[in-house]
């Protein structure tokens, strides 16, 4: 992706679908106007200071406690691309070696278990160990990769009684310029693989895996510690830092709070520290959560007062995150961005989409985004989100608008759970201000309801 200069060169400016890096010209720091949340509570939690222009993670006093933060969010808030900021600041020789684990770009999200998981963070962890030519001890190694083998005869034996294809294990061949590392990646793929083929065999693994758990944690854990031990020896870094997300991109709700909720003991057993990203559904099971680690809420950016003042800071903000994409000249003037931005809800996702279909709104020879084209954009996205909307949906936010309008702070509703998860309302600060997203507010049939 590259900024826009022409009016043709817009669409490839707002894609949506390609998250952006911390090193891309298009990355805008979001810290500062996300109400509660701050990195510095990140980096409070994780036991890490800025020390200069770099970041130190005191690993003496997490040697034998490590942390797990489940950064929980709604679609569209940019985890992905905060996630991303945390992976290239934090990787260092005084700090971490960051894993990340985009689970909804490499797993089967219809089916994915916390076993699948685990066996692709520790892919990822080979193959970036592999990236930097890191010396594991060869003996670890080993004891991994012949416990694998062990599983996979099993599991060949349960696959042949049924009559299906086995899964193919031969270490040998699946080096990586020699190393002993090679062959445990190799093993890792093959079970990746055969987690994602047939649901019959995916579930033999699966079923197998889970069973021999008790025997695997420690060794997993055990394969943590000599690499870390490594990582401080040679200079790279102090400790392994996991960053795993997607899990919101997975099909269900069901299979969402099945992988975080009923795999507890098992996530509670891991020793390696952790950024998880929670599906912001689950954040009612706050009680559960916290008994295994630390959830924090990452909001959406507060653009307007309750009485419709724009907040400042925030919308300079989004000016910046947008003129880093299109050039200021492709608009006919700063109040076509400073509207689409209030229409946003302060969702970097949705003011996207909003350029996006503005830029599409012009008529044949317009070379620059006017306000015509923003209103047409606008009324377009808002009727398709607010056709979905039910009736029982629409009452739940009558009743939220009222709640607003006498100056509430909104707590956990249990109504209001589809709604968050479907983007109909927004959260900001620390979840107790909610806003019902504008685009819902702009649709005719929120209007035709409200009458």
């Amino acid at each position: 992706m590259k900024k826009a200069f022409h009016i043709n060169e817009i669409d490839q400016a707002v894609n949506s679908f390609e998250p952006v890096p911390f090193d891309h010209p298009f990355f805008t720091n979001f810290d500062g106007v996300r109400g509660e949340f701050k990195m510095r509570e990140i980096c409070s939690i994780m036991n890490v200071a800025k020390e200069g222009d770099e970041y130190v993670f005191n690993a003496d006093l997490n040697r034998s406690n490590k942390t797990f933060i489940f950064l929980a969010g709604m679609r569209g808030t940019g985890k992905t691309s905060e996630l991303a900021k945390y992976a290239e600041l934090f990787d260092g020789p005084k700090c971490f070696f960051p894993i990340v684990c985009n689970i909804d770009k490499e797993l089967d999200m219809d089916k994915v278990q916390y076993m699948d998981v685990l066996i692709f963070q520790l892919q990822k962890l080979i193959e970036r160990a592999d990236e930097v030519g890191l010396n594991v001890d060869e003996g670890i190694v080993d004891k991994m990769n012949n416990w694998f083998r062990d599983r996979v005869k099993e599991i060949n034996y349960n696959l042949k009684a049924d009559g299906r294809a086995e899964i193919e294990f031969d270490p040998g061949k699946a080096t990586i310029g020699g190393r002993v590392l090679g062959a445990l990646l190799g093993t890792t793929l093959k079970l990746k693989a055969g987690l994602q083929g047939s649901a019959e065999r995916a579930e033999k693994i699966r079923e197998n895996l889970k069973n021999s758990f008790s025997d695997y944690y420690p060794q997993f854990n055990e394969f943590i510690e000599k690499v870390n031990d490594q990582l401080r020896k040679e200079g790279v870094a102090r400790e392994i830092l996991f960053i795993i997300d997607g899990l919101e991109k997975t099909f269900t709700p069901e299979l969402r709070r099945r992988l975080i909720l009923e795999e507890s003991n098992r996530i509670l057993k891991i020793k390696a520290n952790t950024i998880f990203t929670l599906p912001i559904e689950l954040i009612k099971e706050d009680a559960v959560i916290r008994l295994f680690s630390k959830p924090l809420i990452f909001p959406f950016v507060k653009v307007e007062e309750r009485d419709g003042t724009p907040v400042k800071a925030a919308v300079e903000r989004f000016k910046e995150f947008v003129y880093k994409r299109i050039d200021a000249s492709l608009f006919v003037d700063e109040a076509v961005v400073e509207k689409a931005i209030l229409f946003s809800g302060g969702s970097p996702l949705q003011l996207l989409n909003l350029l996006e279909a503005a830029n599409w709104s012009l008529e044949e020879g317009q070379t620059r985004i006017d306000m015509t084209a923003l209103d047409r954009s606008i009324a377009r996205l808002a009727n398709q989100i607010g056709r979905f909307v039910s009736e029982k949906e629409f009452g739940v936010l009558k009743k939220l608008q009222a709640e607003l309008d006498e100056g509430n702070d909104i707590g956990f509703q249990v109504e209001l759970q589809p709604l968050l998860e479907k983007n109909y309302v927004f959260e900001y600060n620390d979840g107790s201000y909610k806003g019902i997203n504008p685009l819902v507010k702009e649709s005719k049939y929120y209007k035709q309801y409200q009458a």
